[in-house]
């Protein structure tokens, strides 16, 4: 839909920067629908009774903007905080821009190993603290943590044994190719680091703590706005340099999210 809505193909009308607007609505549509259909194929409505409760129960309702209403604030304020730094790229210039633009490409086309898994940790460390094996929670979260960051490795030989060759793509010439690889270099940690720090994160959320999510959360954005603003806009320093916060970004959260769980208190969290 993108490629017929933006251009103009196949008999559609050309919406340019409108079309990816339509084209986005058509396909959180089509996921509905496929949802629904998957749901009554594999007979999971009639396994957890989707559909034989109508009537609106508020206490159940209650429950879940109470758990959700931190997570919202969390996502919400995570996008905030890249809004941010891209304000103060664009003021290095056009070029700083167009290469930032293309490392947030990278990083979401490959973060995706990485948020299949974080997500994983939170299903299933809810599912097993809801058996009561609270004591399964830890080995299952190295477990996947050891899985996440395999691939990640993987992708960092990748991206750093040819990191030109994906920059190509973007056919914006040699000059933006020498620029943008020791950027390629520095989001290739920084895919190792969140590899590692959204599974403790989701595993935290896993356990029900959405408070702690946020709490997690605000703490390091904060930390990660405050080195943006210093390097980029302050101190006046390289791009490269501004991409260092996703080093800042991960390792905070990891530490905070890591020594939460370690230290047990989600154990005693009743919903």
């Amino acid at each position: 839909m993108d490629y017929t809505l933006i251009y103009g193909k196949l008999g559609f009308p050309a919406l340019g920067f409108n079309g990816a607007a339509y084209a986005s609505i058509v396909a959180e549509g089509a996921g509905l629908l496929v949802i629904y259909l998957v749901i009554h194929k594999k007979n999971i409505h009639k396994t957890f009774a989707f559909f034989e409760q109508t009537n609106i129960d508020f206490s159940v309702m209650k429950l879940i903007l109470t758990i959700s209403t931190p997570l919202i604030l969390q996502f919400a304020i995570s996008i905030m905080s890249w809004e941010f730094f891209y304000i103060l790229i664009e003021h290095h210039g056009p070029r700083a821009l167009a290469i930032s633009n293309t490392m947030r490409n990278i990083f979401g086309l490959f973060g995706v190993f990485c948020w299949a898994f974080a997500a994983t940790a939170n299903t299933m460390v809810s599912n097993i603290i809801g058996q009561g094996r609270q004591d399964e929670v830890m080995p299952l979260i190295k477990r996947i943590v050891q899985l996440s960051l395999g691939i990640s490795l993987f992708i960092f030989v990748l991206l750093n044994s040819v990191p030109a060759l994906f920059l190509q793509i973007y056919g914006q010439g040699d000059a933006f190719i020498a620029e943008a690889i020791p950027i390629v270099r520095i989001v290739s940690v920084a895919l190792l680091l969140m590899s590692v720090g959204t599974i403790w994160l989701n595993a935290v959320t896993g356990t029900g703590n959405s408070r702690v999510n946020l709490l997690i959360e605000f703490i390091t954005i904060v930390i990660y706005c405050v080195y943006v603003y210093f390097v980029l806009e302050r101190w006046n320093l390289s791009i490269a340099w501004g991409w260092g916060s996703e080093w800042v970004y991960w390792l905070s959260m990891f530490t905070m999210a890591y020594f939460y769980m370690k230290s047990g208190k989600w154990r005693d969290k009743q919903i």
